[in-house]
């Protein structure tokens, strides 16, 4: 039987899109050419591997093996076509989607677009917010890439660099009464955190909460900066953020270290680079990290 390398990526796109008429669309083919494609590879395989639970297609055990070792494979052989000229920013084209946490969108996401547009002009950037599909949109679009906080609930679709760490802070309106950042005094106060979609722990400040046995909640959760800091501005909210965001809050505001048995347990958490497998050795993706790892470093 004569074996069709190029039907293999299928496999990965129905993994994805579990529906024929969504692969369809990711392959720019008709559905029916999928049927017809999905049909080969049963044959090839000698096996379903794909069958149907009401409106999705469920992989079957032989598809589960593939699906593991196809992404090492089929990268290998892109990378034989991989030409050996050095690459430029200038080469990209078409359109870029970079998602980013909401605190990091001014301090990192700015600087980040700036250079990029200047030195990638024939590419549309689009900037936004890591939401609850930000993992989803990251499986399914190719010229996507996100960044967010560890430990993050993704499949093997994705690959993960590592960025460096995050720090945090207080911060409070100008002419707050708070006098000192004694964890005594702070959890008087109402206390407002980001919320990071996918990720798969409690937030650190609940968290710690917890552990210190402390007689606490948190006022308010949102994955909107700018929300909680007009909150923040007219209340006696405290907000607990990413450092970063210190050079881009005004003086409405001020900030304060975290109280000392915050610190020490929430001073920093770990930041990653994550967009779909099939870009892992994209020269885009080694700049991108090497980037907002100087960025988030600065």
């Amino acid at each position: 039987m004569t074996k069709d390398l190029n039907l293999l990526r299928l496999i990965l796109v129905l993994n994805e899109t579990r529906q024929t008429v969504s692969a369809a669309k990711a392959l720019k083919v008709s559905q029916p050419t999928i049927s017809v494609m999905l049909r080969k590879l049963r044959e090839q395989f000698d096996d379903e591997l794909f069958v149907r639970d009401k409106t999705r297609l469920e992989p079957t055990p032989k598809c589960l093996e593939l699906i593991e070792a196809l992404p090492t494979l089929l990268e290998q052989i892109d990378n034989l076509y991989i030409p050996n000229e050095e690459w430029t920013l200038n080469d990209l084209k078409g359109e870029v989607e970079i998602m980013l946490p909401s605190p990091l969108l001014i301090p990192v996401g700015v600087p980040l677009l700036k250079k990029l547009t200047f030195e990638a002009p024939q590419v549309t950037f689009q900037c936004t917010p890591w939401l609850d599909n930000g993992a989803q949109t990251l499986e399914t679009n190719r010229t996507s890439w996100g960044v967010s906080y560890l430990p993050m609930e993704v499949n093997k679709t994705l690959t993960e660099k590592t960025l460096g760490f995050d720090k945090f802070m207080l911060v409070l309106r100008a002419d707050h009464p708070l006098k000192s950042n004694a964890l005594n005094e702070v959890i008087q106060y109402p206390l407002c955190v980001n919320v990071i979609p996918g990720y798969i722990q409690a937030s650190k400040v609940e968290m710690l909460i917890k552990k210190y046995d402390l007689e606490k909640s948190i006022a308010v959760r949102s994955n909107n900066m700018n929300l909680i800091l007009e909150i923040v501005k007219d209340s006696d909210c405290i907000y607990i953020t990413s450092s970063k965001c210190r050079r881009v809050i005004d003086d409405s505001y001020r900030c304060e270290e975290l109280p000392p048995e915050l610190l020490k347990d929430t001073y920093r958490r770990e930041l990653a680079l994550f967009t779909h497998q099939a870009n892992r050795h994209n020269p885009f993706t080694d700049w991108l990290q090497k980037e907002i790892t100087s960025l988030i470093q600065s």
